[in-house]
């Protein structure tokens, strides 16, 4: 017994000898599993054969690879795994010290469940899992947060990690703006992810930016926002200089436009944001086939806060949302869940565009919000965020709006029934 104490003191003594020694990446991988943090998953190509696949490490972990393979192989994964190099880059925070890891997976099949690990090609993370698309869907269920800013996460958390218990067949999520209060303060990122990577390491998320995005810790001083578009991976088919911020993709039988709405906020770094994003919206919508239409921005044309207006915003998109036929437009930035009768410009028509304001998922509520007579319904979360829940069918689209303790708040439907014919521009 004492020799076996003293060989096993010797080969601890050896080992950190050898640690002591060895750079520190490789001490780490010979000392540690690979550590991954925030894994999330977006799309930047076809939904149905690829995933992109995010990650962040220590600086000590400077390589980033991703292992993956089809559950059904998951008893021999080693032997089945693909092996990919991600792209890494220090993420571009001071004080982070940290490297993003973007891995993008290509030739899946569709609706096929794959297993994936992350690491650096000798240490590895633990198992993760996703499913891409179905080729051919009739239906497809998707879930909204308003904005999630706060000056904590808990409540976002909290309220993510329930909608996906209670929908765990959602295809993906999205939060449409202001995820973070600070979007160049990477510490809040930071409580960001950790609330909700839980979620969005197993299935996508396709946000957009809102104006805290740009606010940086300085009052007043405005940036674009690096940190987001350094943090989510997103399609590049947008317009020149808004690549990952407005962005459009296909789900099913649905078309999904991405757009910007921080005109005020942006200007100063591209004045021609909005003339670049009403010529490539008035293209994007004209190319597509799919039935259903669906459009998020940030900031909605139809404001329901005392004082607030959009009039650039409502000027440079809703003509074209009104000769496309976007049959639903989700919007933030007010922190109220509202609905619009359906509109055609500022008129009631029954072919019109609903827009829709999604609340909020985040720790703040505005007291004091008014709807108007374009409003058929409106409810201000005060008490406890909320999130919706939307279903693309053949031939309806339906929505569900709900509270945190699970209560009903809405619920309507839009019939496929209106003329494909566009409206003249």
């Amino acid at each position: 017994m004492a020799g076996y104490r003293i060989r096993n003191s010797i080969l601890i003594f050896l080992l950190t000898a050898v640690l002591a020694v060895l750079p520190v990446p490789l001490a780490r991988a010979v000392a540690d599993a690979y550590t991954a943090q925030h894994v999330t998953l977006t799309w930047t190509d076809k939904v149905t054969v690829t995933q992109t696949i995010t990650w962040k490490t220590e600086s000590s972990w400077p390589v980033g690879k991703i292992m993956y393979a089809e559950k059904a192989d998951s008893n021999v994964f080693a032997a089945k795994a693909t092996v990919v190099t991600a792209v890494s880059r220090p993420l571009p925070a001071d004080g982070s010290g940290l490297v993003v890891h973007v891995a993008a997976l290509t030739g899946l099949k569709p609706d096929t469940t794959y297993m994936y690990r992350l690491g650096d090609g000798d240490s590895w993370s633990r198992s993760y899992w996703f499913t891409t698309a179905p080729a051919d869907t009739a239906a497809f269920r998707f879930l909204v947060f308003g904005d999630s800013q706060s000056d904590g996460y808990e409540n976002w958390g909290r309220l993510v990690r329930q909608a996906y218990r209670d929908n765990p067949q959602a295809a993906f999520l999205t939060v449409v703006g202001d995820l973070v209060d600070v979007g160049a303060d990477y510490s809040q990122w930071r409580e960001w992810f950790d609330a909700a990577e839980a979620v969005i390491s197993n299935v996508t998320i396709m946000p957009l930016t809102g104006n805290h995005e740009t606010y940086t810790p300085v009052w007043g001083e405005r940036t674009m926002p690096v940190l987001f578009t350094a943090q989510f991976k997103l399609p590049a088919n947008g317009p020149d200089g808004l690549q990952g911020l407005v962005y459009s993709f296909d789900y099913g039988d649905a078309h999904f436009v991405i757009l910007d709405s921080q005109e005020r906020e942006e200007a100063r770094f591209i004045p021609d944001m909005l003339a670049r994003q009403q010529a490539w919206l008035d293209a994007d919508l004209a190319a597509t086939a799919k039935r259903w239409k669906i459009v998020l921005l940030h900031k909605t044309p139809y404001p329901v806060k005392s004082g607030r207006s959009n009039e650039s915003v409502k000027a440079a998109f809703v003509p074209l949302f009104d000769k496309h036929r976007v049959d639903v437009v989700i919007s933030g930035h007010d922190h109220v869940y509202a609905r619009t009768y359906p509109l055609t410009g500022d008129k009631i028509t029954a072919g019109g565009t609903i827009y829709v304001t999604a609340g909020r998922s985040g720790a703040k509520a505005y007291q004091y919000v008014t709807p108007n007579e374009l409003h058929e319904f409106f409810h201000n979360p005060f008490e406890e965020p909320n999130y919706l829940v939307v279903e693309v069918g053949q031939d309806k689209l339906s929505v569900k709006t709900v509270s945190q303790s699970g209560q009903q708040i809405d619920s309507w439907q839009r019939p496929q029934e209106r003329t494909q014919e566009k409206i003249a521009s």
